[in-house]
């Protein structure tokens, strides 16, 4: 099964769409969560199911930000658990072989006085069941300040306060694949900032023992 989180610019535009639309026939995931679509839930369906996703679970826009999406193929049972406009919970039960697994999409607070409420939240969505539990998504912060090239330093007390977050959920960084910063603005070297926001994380039992990691 194949996931993919992906903060998509410019969905309101067709010509966005069109690209969208080659791209995951391409690619071809099982689950799609997309952040940040600015679209309201109706808007945001339509373009869900052009994709060819006719299965999704939408959640509008605040004016013109924030929106959240997750689409998924037939070949799984998608159950809700609970959504908000920071995250949507679900149990996904594999057709093939009924096996069960939970995935959240995240979307951290963009602004640094509402983040702690979105620690507070995964604290809260962390049930400790037994069921392998993945969150991915866009926390909108830093672990380690390398993370970060270009523009202001930032906060340490910003990024121990994440890294207590996922520390009280035993979730643990295990790296990534393709390129090492997800978020990019300034196309001037003068003027870029690049930052590693997206991350994914995944609980499953091993041994009898539950061990929880974070892409």
């Amino acid at each position: 099964m194949k996931l993919i989180s992906w903060n998509v610019r410019g969905l309101g535009r067709p010509r966005t769409v069109r690209r969208l639309q080659h791209w995951l026939r391409d690619v071809n995931p099982t689950v799609i969560f997309f952040i940040e679509t600015k679209l309201q839930s109706d808007k945001m369906e339509k373009v869900r199911r052009k994709c060819g996703y006719p299965n999704g679970i939408d959640v509008g826009a605040r004016g013109r930000s924030g929106g959240l999406c997750l689409a998924w193929r037939d070949d799984c049972h998608v159950s809700l658990r609970s959504f908000s406009d920071r995250h949507i919970d679900v149990l996904i039960t594999k057709d093939s072989d009924g096996s069960r697994w939970r995935c959240t999409g995240f979307y951290g607070a963009p602004e640094e006085q509402n983040r702690g409420e979105s620690w507070n939240l995964l604290r809260q969505l962390d049930d400790l069941s037994e069921v392998p539990w993945l969150v991915i998504g866009d926390f909108n912060e830093l672990l380690f300040s390398f993370e970060k090239m270009g523009g202001l330093l930032r906060s340490q007390r910003q990024m121990d306060a994440f890294r207590m977050a996922l520390d009280d959920c035993s979730l643990s960084d295990i790296g990534y694949q393709g390129r090492w910063f997800t978020w990019e603005k300034g196309k001037f070297e003068s003027t870029n900032i690049r930052e590693r926001l997206d991350r994914g994380g995944l609980r499953m039992r091993l041994g009898g023992l539950c061990s929880r990691i974070l892409l």
